[in-house]
């Protein structure tokens, strides 16, 4: 990512480390120790230390809206109540959303429909609040999070793992050894899956989210 910078500007980016993303850090850390410059970069390494630290005790979980518990070795992951109340909100929201938008199309066609009098605003006004029937369908993605992960567990113990989770609505416990547990990733999504079946995704991209699932599901094999 920095073969290409001059030390100079490496230099710069050192004195700027906590303004840069965890891939970031770790490319010019990697940039600085290959060049063996004679500059102190202790706060950075403590920086990476500690966000590694925050990955390995699974802490970023709740980026994806997942929280974990560890008691003696076995690892209980549920629905972080964050998550929970972000995706009713987005619901609610998203409604709202719809019944302007529907209320838009409706005075866009009536416009047409009844022959009043069209002028250039009104056209455009009833057009963007048609618009928003879209928008508020794409909030709706929280209802189907919310039906799926009502209830969802996923456990682990002498190397079973356990999985409860809303399948058709109905909420299902499947169990499996722990070598079916891997991840698998597309161009877009990293995901977790248990058998045949998806425990969550995460953003493939996303260096932090995809640690914290290898971490995940590392400690869950070791039981």
């Amino acid at each position: 990512m920095y073969n290409d910078r001059s030390t100079k500007e490496l230099l710069e980016l050192l004195e700027q480390y906590a303004m840069l993303t965890f891939e970031s850090q770790l490319s010019l850390n990697e940039e600085l120790a290959s060049r063996s410059l004679v500059v102190d970069k202790s706060e950075l390494e403590l920086a990476i230390e500690v966000k590694i630290s925050q990955i390995e005790n699974l802490e970023y979980l709740k980026d994806i809206g997942f929280k974990a518990s560890i008691n003696n070795g076995e690892i209980t992951v549920t629905r972080a109540a964050g998550a929970v109340f972000t995706d009713l909100a987005a619901v609610v929201f998203g409604g709202l959303v719809f019944l302007a938008g529907v209320y838009g199309v409706g005075s866009l066609v009536s416009m047409f429909v009844n022959g009043e009098e069209i002028n250039v605003f009104s056209l455009a006004v009833n057009a963007a609040m048609a618009s928003l029937v879209m928008i508020g369908f794409s909030f709706f993605n929280g209802i189907k999070r919310l039906v799926d992960y009502s209830g969802f567990r996923l456990s682990n113990q002498s190397g079973i793992i356990t999985m409860k989770k809303r399948f058709d609505l109905k909420l299902e416990e499947i169990k499996e050894q722990a070598s079916e547990l891997f991840l698998e990733s597309d161009d877009k999504e990293l995901i977790l899956k248990l058998g045949n079946y998806i425990v969550f995704n995460s953003n493939v991209e996303n260096i932090v989210q995809r640690l914290t699932l290898e971490q995940l599901a590392n400690l869950l094999k070791k039981c």
